[in-house]
């Protein structure tokens, strides 16, 4: 997606008062020069005409705001409504715009009356400098309406503690993400407020209930370095280092998930003869298994344990949790339960190394060599390239006072990588 820099990038806001009145002109002026945010100019609205039709909203006048860098500029109307701001708004839809507010602000945006409509330009290279001032001013105002603020870009409110906080944060602060169902057991997560960073909203769509943690990582690392400036188009792949590669495809979303810059989903590359999927579970557990790989090396097995149940309450099948999770029993000195868990691997995947690798070590364990030699040829047979197993076969044949068969897997173990 090519940006064009002269072109300039959008952000509307609605804050909605506290009070019946709105600040004076000199008010405003004064709090916001005061705070660094550039000089306003106040222009009242003409008279009403008497003969125009009767509206539920009526202009007051308009605040004009350029910043100190003098790219930036706002625009800042003031009206009053026949009835609350928001009203006509369902409360489904009301319940999920407040949910990060406190009473005192729900309230002032369920029978607010008076409003400020905002709207911030500045340039497509410097989305995020413009989103900070944007927030800088809107809390200036907050602090003069004792307010809130509603974010229709990112389908969220603002309090004044909120703008506070997103001020010193990074991209992520102005951003949701939405989590829905998708079926009885899977869930769509997808971002709301990239649009400000001319950048298209992004989902992840079928993840399994027990990987949410890491959809919910994985699609704000992803979000926070498009508003940062990088660039993703459909058809584009996202390189996630050793974890793999998504591939970023045109979702097609209702009337409710329409974005300017389009949406895309993050899936899974497929390798043949898979066939493209809508998910990117593969990614999901790999980023949980690494988790629970750190948490083993910090020593937390409780920790480690536990994700690696989620990853298999993802998919019970899945060989590289299972073999994980039978390296930490055998850490554990669990040798008989390591065992059974690489025989069940075996059962269910029998062209799989993993099973008979975890029933070779814990075999070496338990103290039957020959046992785990054969386990182990098994493994090497549909592996060759695994320095694990040949590792694990060097000690075997140690064990058995072999020690030039030994020298020969370990060398090759070293070959390998082991």
């Amino acid at each position: 997606m090519e940006r064009e820099p002269e072109r300039e990038l959008v952000t509307e806001y609605l804050l909605i008062s506290r009070y019946s009145e709105p600040p004076d002109d000199e008010s405003v002026a004064q709090a916001l020069a005061s705070a660094g945010l550039g000089a306003a100019e106040y222009q009242s609205a003409p008279p009403r005409d008497p003969n125009a039709p009767p509206g539920r909203r009526v202009r007051l006048g308009t605040h004009r705001l350029r910043a100190p860098n003098g790219v930036n500029q706002a625009k800042l109307t003031v009206a009053r409504y026949e009835s609350p701001a928001l009203d006509g708004m369902g409360e489904t839809t009301f319940n999920q715009l407040v949910r990060r507010l406190g009473a005192g602000d729900t309230q002032t945006l369920r029978v607010g009356t008076l409003a400020l409509d905002t709207r911030f330009t500045g340039p497509f290279e410097a989305a995020m400098e413009t989103q900070r001032w944007a927030l800088g001013v809107l809390r200036a105002l907050v602090s003069l309406t004792e307010g809130a603020v509603v974010d229709p870009q990112a389908q969220t409110a603002w309090s004044a503690e909120l703008l506070a906080a997103a001020l010193t944060g990074g991209p992520r602060a102005h951003l949701t993400v939405h989590n829905e169902a998708w079926g009885a057991d899977r869930r769509w997560l997808h971002t709301h407020g990239l649009r400000k960073f001319g950048s298209p909203e992004l989902d992840l769509a079928d993840i399994p209930v027990a990987l949410e943690p890491e959809a919910q990582a994985l699609l704000l690392d992803v979000a926070d370095n498009l508003a940062l400036g990088e660039r993703l188009s459909a058809g584009q792949e996202v390189t996630l280092d050793e974890l793999g590669s998504l591939i970023a495809l045109p979702a097609s979303p209702d009337l409710d998930h329409q974005a300017p810059w389009g949406r895309l989903r993050l899936c899974d590359v497929p390798t043949p003869p898979q066939r493209q999927s809508a998910s990117a579970r593969l990614i999901l557990a790999r980023m949980a298994l690494a988790e629970a790989e750190r948490l083993r090396e910090k020593g937390d097995t409780a920790g480690a344990l536990d994700v690696i149940e989620r990853a298999l309450a993802a998919d019970s099948d899945d060989s590289e949790a299972l073999a994980l999770k039978a390296r930490i029993l055998l850490e554990g000195g669990y040798s008989h339960e390591a065992l059974e868990l690489g025989e069940l691997m075996e059962l269910r995947s029998p062209g799989e190394y993993r099973g008979p690798l975890i029933v070779g070590m814990a075999l070496i364990a338990i103290g039957r060599y020959r046992e785990a030699l054969q386990a182990l040829d098994r493994a090497i047979e549909r592996e060759p390239e695994s320095a694990q197993a040949y590792s694990a076969r060097s000690d075997a044949y140690a064990r058995l006072g072999d020690q030039r068969l030994a020298a020969v897997d370990r060398a090759r173990a070293a070959y390998l990588g082991g």
